[in-house]
């Protein structure tokens, strides 16, 4: 023992001797290592004629505890104060964690009994509940203050949990080494390394200017000492949100650490444990110049409260929000299920969308070179087209086909399969984009000159319009859409089904719509409505309010919507007369005429001069019997004439069943 270990063990002895189980077995070990330790002669106490301690009675036994009452305050008188490497390394930390006087005793008394075995069994030798009986009779504490006392503990995660008597291990992890003894190193153990981004200014160029507002606002709140600043950063996975929380966190110059996602053994942390790291966190940095925190994955415990006690209220997280000393960067893959009492209490936000195909081909680029594996540009660029992944999949699945001795083709299987583990999804690979050879505008049948309008909108370089294409499936409505924001110059084009919007949750299906308006609008896409029947009824026929509501939303977003806006449906007699009014243009798809059947035969097959008369034919018709005369190997006309037929034949369109001979 040390000699703060020996000062401890005599004050204990001498305060919980009334407690001690004399007959408890474990005492014979502690009255003997006591006599060895401290020297005590033996011939102050009595022993029987086996030469055991002779406590037979009570009498005795009330013999015993006076001598030996008296040779403590003997030997504490002798035994001087000196700091020592504990006892350092103890008053730091009391220090980091600003406790109390009952806070620290306890944290010592745990603390203690983990780290030296005789301490331990020292312990076993009191009677009734160990930690309940030190607190009575060594601090006078009632049961309450106890548990908020070992409450205040755990929430600094100097225990592991709320009642037990376990000392966190980051913090015992402290006391096997003699050299972590200053602020700055026991801190240090206790919080980790700040947390660094692999990337680079340049990668998040478009969001220069949402970048310089957070290095700003979290410069100026440490430098004015403001409390209560939040920044959430929320949008898909794999968008770069946390390496852009790192990056800025280190241009501003400022620490950042992050708030655990899993514990010593590996499993995964629970919101409370997430809530009382972050909280243990907020109390150490709070006495540092410079450092905020980053809480990763913030829906963890955003979508519901969690009280201090473990229930779920909000006014526990909303107190951490409100009252933090430490600037907090929250990221969340899903804000719908973030709590809107969380969401106004943020003092920034910002929407994370999928990173530019530069920004990804450069990152593939820089991770692939660190990590000195050889991967051909084509293959680079093939990678950086399929999979919108982070950069830790890309080093995780370099180093597993490093492993394997394999090749790029390797690297992309390891990519996939370690992907699709992280984003719980079958398919990772993007869909493939529209690509302008897939849309013949001589392949197109509508109402007015499709081309002369095309040309006309794209001269007029006015975006605030809108349009309703309308007609049977596959006569290329959304083809048309995709094709036209691309000779106008639209940087992105977002499409949503009638399933994106439509919910069973009263409400949210008018949320939906509205942040499918607010994003076209941030990104100056083209947004388009598929199946907008299922959303854009006629409210004289609705039988429930949200029909209603739900077309109120759209109406009020068309009119003021300044991008292109575009309605593709099958039914257009079931749509709202109010919303009919207020599309710039609606247009009619209808089936191919007659010569347009005979171009697509040349077109998709390349057989000239067919001379073929089917109707009720669409584009989308000669695609599909296209790829299925790829499978079979046939190339005759006959058979494909027939495969025509029998796509015709199985439409349920009215008009071509009121056409005369069908």
């Amino acid at each position: 023992m040390n000699n703060f270990e020996k000062r401890k063990f005599l004050d204990y002895l001498e305060k919980l001797l009334p407690v001690i189980d004399t007959a408890n077995y474990s005492f014979d070990n502690v009255f003997d290592f006591m006599l060895s330790e401290f020297k005590i002669d033996r011939k102050l106490f009595s022993y029987d004629e086996d030469g055991v301690l002779d406590l037979s009675t009570s009498k005795k036994r009330s013999m015993f505890r006076r001598s030996l009452r008296k040779e403590i305050k003997n030997l504490k008188d002798k035994i001087k104060p000196r700091n020592t490497v504990l006892e350092k390394q103890l008053t730091v930390i009391k220090e980091i964690y600003n406790l109390n006087y009952e806070e620290y005793e306890i944290m010592i008394y745990l603390i203690l009994g983990e780290i030296n075995n005789m301490f331990r069994e020292f312990f076993d030798c009191i009677r009734n509940q160990t930690l309940v009986t030190f607190a009575k009779e060594y601090l006078n504490m009632r049961y309450g203050k106890k548990e908020r006392t070992m409450s205040n503990l755990y929430l600094k995660n100097i225990t592991d949990t709320r009642h037990g008597e376990n000392v966190n291990k980051s913090l015992l992890n402290i006391f096997d080494n003699p050299n972590c003894n200053t602020p700055a190193k026991i801190t240090s153990a206790l919080i980790g390394k700040a947390e660094k981004s692999s990337l680079k200014e340049q990668d998040f160029s478009y969001l220069k200017k949402e970048q310089k507002i957070v290095v700003d606002i979290l410069t100026n709140a440490l430098k004015q000492k403001r409390k209560g600043v939040n920044i959430l950063l929320y949008g898909g996975v794999g968008t770069g949100k946390s390496e852009f929380a790192r990056l800025s966190a280190n241009l501003a110059s400022i620490p950042m650490y992050g708030v655990i996602s899993q514990l010593d053994d590996f499993s995964e942390a629970s919101r409370e444990n997430r809530l009382v790291d972050l909280y243990s966190k907020q109390h150490i940095l709070s006495r540092c110049d410079k450092a905020c925190i980053l809480f990763d994955e913030g829906e963890d415990v955003m979508n519901r409260g969690f009280g201090s006690n473990g229930s779920a209220s909000k006014g526990y997280l909303n107190t951490i929000l409100e009252t933090t000393c430490v600037p907090i960067v929250w990221t969340t893959n899903n804000i719908y299920d973030v709590d809107p009492a969380f969401l106004r209490r943020m003092t920034y936000a910002i929407e994370f969308d999928k990173l530019s195909d530069d920004t990804r081909l450069n990152i593939w680029s820089r991770v692939i070179k660190k990590n000195k594996f050889k991967v051909s540009r084509k293959k680079i660029e093939q990678l950086n087209k399929n999979y919108n992944i982070a950069p830790s999949i890309i080093t995780n699945a370099i180093q597993t086909t490093k492993m394997v001795n394999g090749d790029e083709n390797d690297f992309e299987g390891f990519i996939e399969n370690i992907a699709r583990v992280v984003t719980k999804k079958k398919n990772i690979k993007n869909k493939k984009e529209f690509e302008m050879n897939e849309y013949d505008e001589n392949l197109v049948n509508t109402d007015i000159d499709i081309k002369n309008l095309t040309q006309k909108i794209k001269d007029c370089k006015k975006l605030n319009f809108s349009l309703c294409l309308y007609g049977e499936p596959g006569t290329g409505k959304s083809l048309y859409a995709r094709y036209l924001a691309k000779q106008i110059g639209c940087k992105e084009v977002i499409l949503k089904k009638a399933s994106d919007l439509i919910s069973k949750w009263v409400g949210e299906t008018e949320q939906n719509i509205a942040e499918a308006f607010a994003q076209a609008k941030a990104k100056e896409a083209m947004l388009i409505f598929d199946e907008a029947d299922s959303f854009l009824q006629n409210r004289s026929n609705a039988s429930h309010s949200w029909e209603v509501t739900q077309v109120n939303e759209m109406l009020t977003w068309m009119e003021s919507h300044e991008y292109p806006f575009v309605c593709t449906t099958n039914l257009l007699d079931t749509l709202d007369e109010a919303s009919l009014r207020r599309f710039t243009f609606k247009i009619k798809f209808d089936f191919l005429t007659c010569a347009q059947v005979n171009l697509a035969i040349e077109h998709f097959f390349n057989i000239k001069d067919a001379n073929v008369n089917i109707k009720g034919l669409t584009a989308g018709d000669f695609s599909t019997v296209k790829k299925k005369c790829d499978f079979l190997g046939i190339n005759n006309l006959d058979e494909i004439v027939n495969m025509l037929q029998q796509e015709v034949k199985v439409k349920k369109s009215k008009e071509l069943k009121n056409s005369i001979g069908f």
